[in-house]
C-alpha cells in the first residue's frame, strides 16, 4: 500500500512538471514599468488567445506564450500589447517552424521572378 502511494505521488509530480515546465515557449523583450500593460493577444494561424504577462524580477512584464500543444509545422504568429486603457499597440508579427521541442525563425522562400525574353521572335508568317 505504502509503495503505491509512492508510485501515485510520482507520477502526480511527474505529469505537473511537465505542464508547468513544458517547452517551448514564445518569449518577448521585456516592457517597462508596472501595471501598464494588460495582457497579450496572441494570434497563431487564425485562433486568438490571450496571455497574461509574467513579471520578472525587476518588475518588468513580457509574453511568455507556451507553443507546446502545437503540433509540429510551420506557423505565423502575431502579437498585439493591450494596455490597463484598452489600447492595443501595433502588430508584431512572427513566423516559425517547429518540430517538437524546437522551434526556430520560419522565413518563406522568396518568389522567383520572372525576367523579360531578351529577345522577340516574329513567328513565321505563311502568305
Amino acid at each position: 500500500m505504502k509503495t503505491m502511494r509512492c508510485c501515485c505521488l510520482v507520477l502526480v509530480l511527474l505529469a505537473g512538471s511537465t505542464t508547468a515546465f513544458g517547452e517551448p515557449f514564445l518569449v518577448s523583450d521585456p516592457y517597462p514599468g508596472e501595471g501598464k500593460l494588460g495582457k497579450f493577444l496572441v494570434t497563431i494561424d487564425g485562433k486568438t488567445t490571450e496571455s497574461m504577462p509574467e513579471k520578472s524580477a525587476d518588475g518588468s512584464v513580457y509574453l511568455k506564450y507556451d507553443l507546446g500543444n502545437l503540433p509540429d509545422g510551420t506557423y505565423t504568429a502575431t502579437i498585439e500589447a493591450v494596455n490597463a486603457k484598452g489600447a492595443v499597440s501595433p502588430a508584431a508579427v512572427y513566423s516559425f517552424k517547429k518540430n517538437g521541442s524546437r522551434v526556430e525563425p520560419y522565413t518563406p522562400p522568396a518568389a522567383k521572378q520572372k525576367r523579360a525574353p531578351s529577345r522577340s521572335y516574329p513567328g513565321h508568317i505563311n502568305k
